[in-house]
């Protein structure tokens, strides 16, 4: 059986790839207020009898709640990169970082924490998607990589932006922009992009404006050329 914070962790995602909210998932011998603090991992693992009636709720069998010792981080991301609804292997993948597997490999664990980051977006579980964003900046900053660490302050931006928080929102693209000089096109307009909109919200309209006017700079950047096509001849 997994350990807390793990066993929580699967729950919720179980719980919302089904669409139920707390108060229905408890319904049958349950109080809402024990099932939130069981998967927020404040409650130990309950007894068999409680995942028993949690799985006859969710349509899961109790195995789906056990450890799987066989199936590494990299084989969950490339199962839920690869997936049409990589929502249904949240849990597995929560739980594979919770338990610190493959922790000596920041490479995975970070396309982990971008792809399960995702996941909560697409849900708006917008204040579990900043926990996961917070993360994925430190290990992007662990790893030294310029553009990893763009990316992942231009999604935390907006990220803060949509708790409200657009105070912290504005920092954090500003620290993206000061980093994203020598990237691509995409990533210095993506990074202006949340800087705009973080200092439009924040009542900054002249840096916005300043901004926009950057923006529109790199956007009349002419493309580089392309190779000619291969002429085949007879």
């Amino acid at each position: 059986m997994l350990e807390q914070p793990a066993f929580g962790r699967r729950l919720r995602a179980f719980r919302r790839e089904r669409g139920l909210s707390q108060t229905q998932l408890a319904t049958g011998g349950l109080s809402t207020g024990y099932l939130s603090r069981l998967e927020s991992g404040t409650r130990p693992v309950p007894t068999r009898r409680v995942v028993e009636h949690l799985c006859r709720r969710l349509g899961v069998p109790p195995s789906a709640f056990e450890t799987r010792p066989c199936q590494s981080l990299a084989q969950t991301l490339a199962v839920a990169a690869s997936s049409a609804h990589p929502a249904r292997a949240a849990g597995d993948l929560a739980a594979l970082l919770d338990s610190g597997a493959d922790r000596l490999d920041p490479a995975l664990r970070w396309l982990a924490l971008w792809l399960l980051a995702g996941v909560r977006h697409e849900e708006s579980q917008y204040e579990d998607e900043h926990e996961l964003l917070v993360e994925l900046t430190a290990l992007s900053e662990t790893i030294g990589n310029p553009e990893l660490i763009v990316r992942a302050l231009t999604r935390l931006s907006r990220c803060s932006r949509m708790l409200g928080d657009t105070t912290r929102a504005c920092a954090e693209a500003a620290a993206a922009h000061r980093l994203a000089g020598g990237l691509s096109a995409a990533d210095r307009s993506a990074v202006l992009h949340a800087l705009i909109r973080a200092e439009t919200e924040a009542g900054r309209p002249a840096e916005a404006r300043a901004h926009i006017g950057e923006l529109g700079e790199i956007t009349a950047e002419p493309e580089p050329p392309r190779p000619a096509p291969a002429v085949r001849r007879s």
